[in-house]
This record gives C-alpha cells, sequence and structure tokens, in this order.
C-alpha cells in the first residue's frame, strides 16, 4: 500500500500540490471571514448538567448574571462641586452610548417622594442642577448617603471607595466586533485619572472582553514563537535553510488549515482553541524530522533521491501515520467529556493532526523531489559526534547498567507517588491569571472593599403569587438576607425586599429609621400606593424589580457577589448555605421528608407518629389527599388517628408529595461563580476519565500493531513513568488540578507513546532481519530510531515551552507540564523501553509479536529495495517517472 501510495505522490506531484493549494486557499478564506473570538468566561458545564439547567433557567428569568462593568475609584473628594459633577458627566456619557443599557452611580440616583394627595410615590432625580443652587453638595452627600440600601451597595462604609455600575447589552457583548464598548467605556473612565487616581475594572464584561483581546494576541504571538523556535533548532540539527524553509511550508499550511476548520465549523476561539494553531507547528515539525533523517540515510546509503523518497513514504510513512493516530487519539479523549467548549477542542485539534500528517507526508518528499541533491554538510547530523555520544552512552546503559537505570526509576517513581498524595484540586475564575494581573488586582481591590466580585445568585420560588407580600415570607427572606450578610465572603445582598423597605421609608418621608419591612397596619395603608405600582416593573429608577422578581414564574432572586474562591471551596460554602437557608424557610420540611420516606419503606410506627405529632403536615398532606372525596373527609374530620384506616387504600405517598411541592419554598444557588466551580469540578473529574479512556484506546492500538498483550504492557510502562512523575512534580511543587494542568496528562500520554512506536516497530524489523539476535536488534533499533526521537523531543519540549511565556497561568502550566513529561518520556523510551526488552528478552518477544495484524513497515518491499542496484553516477540526474518504474 505504501508503495503505491509513493508512487502516486511522486508522479503526480503538481496536481496534488495544485489541491493542497486550492483547499489552503479555502480554509483561509475562512480563517479570515468565519473565525469569532469566545468570549464567554468560565462556564465548562454540559448544557444538560443540574448546575447548567438551573442556570440557564435563572437567564430565561433574569438575564445575565454578568453583564455589570463596575467602575471604582478611591478618593475623599468625590463630594466636592467640581468632582461630583465630572461624575455625573462621566455617567450620562457613558449612558449615551450605544449598547450601554444602564448606569448607576451616587451621581445618578432618584429618590422616592410620597405625594399624599395622590397616595402615590413620585420619583425626582437626586441630583440634577449642576450650579448646585436648588442643593448644596453637602445636602447632596446627606440625602444619598443617608440611605441605607446604598451602603455597602455604591459605596463603602468608610465612604472612600464608590462604583458606577454600567449595564452593558450582551448583544454587544456577545459580538466581538461590538464588545469593543467596553474598551471604550473603559477609556472614557480613565480620563478622570488626574482627578480621583487610579481607576478600578471589574465586572465580567471587563474580563471577558480583556481575555478575548489576550487570546487573540497571544495565539498570534505563540505561531511567531513556535515558527522561530523550531527553525532554529531545525536548522541547528540539520544545517539547512532549505529544510527550515520546507518544513515552514508544511507547518504553516497545518495553521491555514486549522483557523480555517474552526471558522469553518462555527466554533469560537477560546482560550484552548487558541492553541491549536502553534500546537500544530510543535507537533508537525516531528513528523518533518521523522522524514528528513530518514531521507538523509537512505540518501547517504545509495545517492538516488528518487529510491530515497519513495522508501521515506514506504518505511516511515505507516509508522508516522501511526505516531499521529495516537496523538490524535490523545486529543480526541475530550470528546468524551461531554462539555461543549472540550469536545470542540478535541475535534478540531486530532483532526488537525491528522491533517498534518496528510501535509507532511506528501509536501515534503514532493519539494525536496523539486529540489537539489542534499549535500554532505546537510547530512553530517546522521554522523554527528555528540549523537553518537549519545547513542553509544544510552547503549552502554541499557546493555551493562539495566540495574542501576531501573533502581534510578524505582526511587524516582516512589517519590513522585509520595509527592501525588499531596496534589490539591482548585480552579476559581481568575486562578489562571498571576498576581500581578491588572484584572486581578482590580477583581481584589473589589473583593476587599466590598466583600465579593464574581456573580453569586439565590433563586426561591415562593409557589403563589400571593405569597410573596405576606408577612411571614418577607422575614424569612430577610433572615436569609442577613445570613449572607454575616458571611465576610458575600458582599451585601440584594432583593425585593430591600424594594419594600425603600418604598416603607419614602411614605415616612424617606426617615431612615424606617428602612424596614412593611408592618401589616402599614400595608393597608400602603394599599393604593402598592396597587399603582407594578412589581413587574421598577419600584424606583434605582432598584428594578423585575430583575428581582419574576411574576410569571413566582421566582424571587436574592443577588450578591462572592469572593473568587476556588471551585471546591465554593462548593462546600453552597452545601452550608444551603442547610441554613432552607431551614429559615423551610422549618418543617425535614418532617414531611421523614413521613414521605416512612411512606416509601412502609414503616407504619413511624407514620402514625409523625401524623399525631404534626398537626400542620396532617392538615396539610389530608387537604391534598381528601379533595372530591367526601368519605375521607369526614374520617379526617372526625380523628387524626383514622388516617391508619385509609391510608393503604389511597395514594397517600403522592399526596404527600403535592403537599410538600405546594407547601414548601424550593431554593437554587447559581450565578457565574457557582457554573464556574462546578464545571471546574466536573472537568476535574471527566478529564481522568479521558485518560483512562486515551491509555485504553492506545493500549488496543499497541495490541493491534504488535499481537502481544506482554509487549503492550512492555510499552505502556516507559509512558507511565513520565505521567508520574509531572503528578508527583504537582504535589511537591502545590502545582493545583484543576482543567488546565488535567490536559497535560492526555496531550503528553499521546504524544509520548510516538516514541515507543517508532522504536518498537524499528526492533520488530530488526528481529526479521538479524534473525532473533535480541542485544544486535535493540542496538540497532537505538542507533536508528534514537537520533530522530531525540531531535523531535527537544523540539517538542522547546516548542511547548514556549507557552510558559503565556499570561494565562493555565497556559504556562500546560507548556511546562507537558515539555517536563516529554522530556522524560524521551529518556524513558532510550532508557528504560530497551532495557526492559532486553531483561524479559523472548518472553516478550514471540512469534506473534514477529507477526502482527498491522504491519508498521513493508519489509516485503524493504527487501526488495535493497536488491536494487543503483548507478551512482547517474544518481543526481535523473527521470522521476523512469526512476520509480524501474523501482
Amino acid at each position: 500500500m505504501w508503495f503505491k501510495l509513493s508512487q502516486l505522490i511522486l508522479r503526480n506531484r503538481f496536481l496534488i500540490l495544485s489541491i493542497l493549494f486550492v483547499i489552503t486557499a479555502v480554509m483561509g478564506y475562512f480563517a479570515t471571514t468565519s473565525l469569532k473570538l469566545d468570549n464567554k468566561y468560565g462556564n465548562m458545564l454540559p448544557k444538560e448538567s443540574p448546575a447548567q439547567s438551573t442556570y440557564l433557567k435563572f437567564k430565561e428569568m433574569f438575564g445575565e448574571d454578568g453583564g455589570t462593568l463596575v467602575v471604582a475609584i478611591k478618593t475623599d473628594s468625590l463630594y466636592t462641586e467640581k468632582n461630583f459633577k465630572l461624575w455625573k458627566q462621566l455617567g450620562d456619557k457613558i449612558a449615551a452610548v450605544d449598547g450601554i443599557e444602564s448606569v448607576l452611580s451616587e451621581a445618578s440616583l432618584f429618590t422616592l417622594e410620597n405625594n399624599t394627595e395622590a397616595q402615590k410615590f413620585e420619583a425626582h432625580k437626586i441630583f440634577t442642577d449642576t450650579t448646585y443652587q436648588e442643593k448644596s453638595i453637602e445636602e447632596i452627600k446627606e440625602e444619598i448617603r443617608s440611605n441605607p440600601l446604598y451602603d455597602d451597595l455604591l459605596y463603602t462604609k468608610d465612604g472612600h471607595v464608590s462604583l458606577m455600575m454600567i449595564g452593558v447589552s450582551e448583544a454587544f457583548l456577545a459580538n466581538p466586533k461590538k464588545s469593543d464598548v467596553v474598551v471604550h467605556v473603559e477609556e472614557m473612565a480613565e480620563e478622570l485619572t488626574p482627578v480621583f487616581g487610579k481607576i478600578h475594572f471589574a465586572g465580567l464584561p471587563h474580563i471577558r472582553v480583556i481575555i478575548a483581546k489576550r487570546v487573540m494576541s497571544e495565539m498570534y504571538i505563540f505561531i511567531g514563537l513556535a515558527i522561530a523556535v523550531t527553525s532554529l533548532l531545525l536548522f541547528i540539527f540539520f544545517k539547512s535553510f532549505r529544510v527550515v524553509m520546507f518544513c515552514n511550508l508544511v507547518v504553516f499550511t497545518a495553521v491555514i488549515w486549522s483557523l480555517g476548520l474552526i471558522g469553518m465549523l462555527g466554533f469560537k476561539l477560546s482560550i484552548m482553541m487558541a492553541l491549536i494553531p502553534p500546537l500544530m507547528i510543535v507537533i508537525g515539525i516531528p513528523n518533518c524530522i521523522f522524514l528528513l533523517t530518514k531521507f538523509h540515510r537512505e540518501v547517504s546509503l545509495h545517492g538516488n533521491k528518487t529510491k530515497a523518497l519513495s522508501r521515506v513514504i514506504q518505511k516511515i510513512g505507516n509508522a508516522t501515520f501511526l505516531t499521529n493516530l495516537t496523538t490524535a487519539l490523545g486529543f480526541s479523549t475530550f470528546i468524551f467529556t461531554n462539555s461543549e467548549k472540550l469536545i470542540e477542542f478535541g475535534t478540531i485539534a486530532s483532526v488537525n493532526i491528522l491533517l498534518v500528517f496528510v501535509l507532511s507526508i506528501t509536501i515534503i518528499p514532493i519539494v525536496f523531489s523539486l529540489a537539489k541533491m542534499p549535500k554532505n554538510r546537510h547530512l553530517s547530523h546522521l554522523d554527528r559526534d555528540f549523537t553518537k555520544g549519545l547513542m553509544t552512552k544510552l547503549a552502554h546503559i541499557v546493555s551493562s547498567r539495566r540495574t542501576k537505570a531501573y533502581w534510578v526509576t524505582g526511587i524516582v517513581v516512589a517519590l513522585c507517588v509520595f509527592g501525588m498524595t499531596r496534589i490539591e484540586a482548585t480552579g476559581n475564575l481568575t486562578g489562571d491569571l498571576p498576581s500581578n494581573d491588572p484584572i486581578l488586582l482590580d477583581v481584589n481591590f473589589l473583593q476587599n472593599s466590598f466583600g465579593g466580585a464574581i456573580p453569586f445568585e439565590v433563586m426561591v420560588d415562593y409557589k403563589n403569587e400571593g405569597r410573596l407580600l405576606k408577612s411571614s415570607t418577607m422575614k424569612k427572606v430577610e433572615e436569609v438576607q442577613e445570613v449572607f450578610a454575616k458571611d465576610s465572603l458575600f458582599s451585601k445582598s440584594l432583593s425585593y425586599i430591600d424594594a419594600i423597605k425603600v418604598i416603607n421609608m419614602a411614605y415616612y418621608g424617606n426617615n431612615p429609621s424606617q428602612y424596614k419591612i412593611i408592618n401589616s397596619r402599614d400595608k393597608r395603608r400602603l394599599k393604593s400606593y402598592m396597587d399603582s405600582m407594578n412589581l413587574s416593573q421598577s419600584a424606583n429608577s434605582n432598584i428594578s424589580l423585575s430583575e428581582l422578581v419574576d411574576t410569571s414564574r413566582t421566582t424571587l432572586r436574592i443577588r450578591m457577589q462572592v469572593r473568587d474562591l476556588g471551585s471546591y471551596e465554593i462548593a462546600d460554602k453552597v452545601d452550608s448555605i444551603r442547610k441554613k437557608v432552607d431551614l429559615i424557610l423551610n422549618p418543617e420540611r425535614a418532617e414531611f421528608e421523614r413521613l414521605y420516606a416512612a411512606y416509601e419503606t412502609g414503616n407504619t410506627a413511624v407514620l402514625d407518629t409523625l401524623i399525631l405529632e404534626n398537626s400542620a403536615i396532617y392538615n396539610g398532606v389530608t387537604a391534598n389527599l381528601s379533595k372530591g372525596n367526601d368519605e375521607l373527609q369526614y374520617a379526617f374530620d372526625m380523628n387524626p388517628e383514622k388516617v391508619k384506616e385509609y391510608y393503604d387504600k389511597v395514594e397517600m405517598k403522592t399526596a404527600l408529595r403535592a403537599a410538600i411541592d405546594e407547601e414548601y419554598f424550593d431554593i437554587d444557588f447559581t450565578g457565574t461563580s457557582v457554573v464556574a466551580a462546578e464545571g471546574t469540578q466536573y472537568l476535574v473529574k471527566n478529564l481522568l476519565t479521558s485518560l483512562l479512556i486515551a491509555i485504553l484506546i492506545i493500549a488496543v492500538l499497541m495490541s493491534l500493531l504488535f499481537r502481544s498483550w506482554k509487549m503492550v504492557v512492555i510499552s505502556l510502562v516507559p509512558n507511565f513513568i513520565p505521567l508520574l512523575t509531572t503528578a508527583g512534580i504537582m504535589g511537591f511543587f502545590q502545582i493545583p488540578v484543576k482543567p488546565s494542568t488535567i490536559l497535560v496528562f492526555s496531550i503528553a500520554f499521546g504524544i509520548s507513546v510516538d516514541d515507543t512506536i517508532h522504536f518498537l516497530a524499528k526492533y520488530r524489523m530488526e528481529l526479521k532481519t538479524n534473525k532473533w539476535d535480541l542485544k544486535l536488534c535493540v542496538m540497532n533499533a537505538l542507533k536508528e530510531t534514537g537520533v530522530s526521537m531525540f531531535y523531535t523531543s527537544i523540539v517538542l519540549f522547546f516548542g511547548f515551552s514556549m507557552f510558559a511565556l503565556s499570561q494565562f497561568g493555565g497556559t504556562q502550566a500546560l507548556g511546562l507540564l507537558v515539555s517536563l513529561t516529554l522530556l522524560i518520556a524521551m529518556i524513558t523510551n532510550l532508557t528504560v523501553l530497551p532495557s526492559l526488552l532486553l531483561t524479559l528478552e523472548k518472553r516478550v518477544s514471540t512469534k506473534a509479536f514477529e507477526e502482527p495484524y498491522i504491519q508498521i513497515y513493508d519489509e516485503e518491499t524493504d527487501i526488495d529495495l535493497d536488491e536494487l542496484e543503483v548507478d551512482r553516477t547517474t544518481a543526481i540526474d535523473y527521470d522521476p517517472s523512469k526512476e520509480l518504474d524501474r523501482t
């Protein structure tokens, strides 16, 4: 097959180049016209997960939770005539910008005034007269800061930090071409830096837009760095500008194809997706190195370029395809995570890795068939003193120092297993940003000033509309807010109760002491006022009740911000808060659930006791059970003990469930903070699963290649050791497990196993050629593949190391850890693997290993080619078609 493929490629060079050019042009079109940025940040959950479903339900009711851009200033001079006027003018200018939905600051507040004659409230702006004739700056300050609503919401208790909250349209945020509105607004705010000092920016719009711009800029930087690093290494290895140019042609085409495919499939460029173009360079160059090393070796043997290129495709093509396949399998396992973003990443990465193989196996032979013969200096790397010395040293270790190698390996593995026990899992929204990053500094500033910076939401289903303004409901919601107020991890919360308190305070002439829940007596007095107000609209122009109460679904919202904690800390906090909130809103729920469990288990003793001791539960259940049944109703009215006579005859459990569902509040915790935390935990679990799947798939592939389960075990050992080492290093250096670091293992395993395949493929061929002289076979395989393995590993090491220059901690960790893992994998594949082959000898080199299900090298064709007589005097001046015919 591979011989025919070599004929096809070398006989149709210009046709293939034309096809590749057309495909590249099409991909370039999609890359420039259809590529979009993904600036959604932190949500990695699949749509069907409970947390994601709750979040989607929340957004359907109340809209985006992260659409507020926060501008913060720290100053003691806000309340001067000049500065307060400038603060107002800034808000007015921002409000006029297209895409801005609202602006709230101390200079734009409204107050409610009680029109006793009309028995309704009228909203008036507090600050309108910029000449300060109507109100002095001191009066304005007193009116604003005497209102308890704004304390720790718009300004800190000490009054030094003040906020401007800017609502940005989601339609603008989601559109990369329009999202620059955030940058424009921030530039407008920074014009006041000489007045107020440093301007701080926070909120998800700020994070989303800035991160998206960094993603795009880093992608181009990494593409440039990857080309520069690999080009330098290629020139050092091969001493040829032509080699560098042709290899860059392969990977540059691969970059265009990868970006075009992302645009063509409608995927968006996220932090992870932006890694794919530079990854294509880093992964594509080793393909070129294996092909070129074989090409140079063949040229040095017989001097026939066409024969050399044909043998390159035949002898290296299948092995290169299989190594690319294993690498693609390592990435494809992300598809099993069920996370939309990781599925897209795994799909694009795995497909493009296979396309890189197509490009390298076609472009390299074609362009070198059109180029001049390599000169002696281009072939000198095959016998370079350094590489010869390195291979000699490795051969000495494998043949004479295997025991020491095993001891060193065992000690390293033991230490790393211990280090693994120290690994901690985390993952927060800004966890990938360095400690001195401006985004993180501003988030910390807001957290330290107001208690939190990441949206945290509580949804309470109060079941029926008439329940919302009941005194018992309002007191319970207020008590829930007090629970959050006592917790330093949360900012001040906001709910419809705060709007009710503002209404009550307005009724009493904006007396701050009346900032409290309306009592039953005043509720009657305020009936006409309340009737004139629509709870689905604003109670005043500062608080929109439509954002706090979903009247059509009888659900209320308690909104706040939480500190940017790790995912597991958020999960623990949600669990503890849930118990407290449920105890407040549903104090009798536990008894209901016990009763329900008693019905499910048929425990009549517990059932009778619960019914008799809990009249509220009894009344609720019987009311649901006896609807439309006069006989049962009569029995229930006579004596609760009558229940015992009937519960076996009717669907008491169904009635009990209905009573629970109708009587008690349903509570959900959501928001960007909760979704991001759940997403991190979900990914950590699923990426571990994907790693196991990768190992299983590659093990099956190895079994098909080598037809020996013993050889499969042998081949996996040198690739497990690097993974254990990396995990141990993460533990010792306190590098946490999070999505970005978990990616390391699947990626590194898929790439590192490539060297194993190359080595064992050559070893198996040597077994046939050298009649089972195992030591000679191992040494020949080491000499033949060792140089290529060393070259490719160095390229991969430095190629992935460039990601350490990223501004994102996750990308930095990915680059450093993958580089380290692949470097260790090279060492184990050049020492541990051949050592194990020699130690176990014929126990693993069975007849099945000699004759596998899948041939990597076509030995039959190889022998025929070796028997060819080549006229070296005419090796340079050849006719490609005739040369192939003769072959």
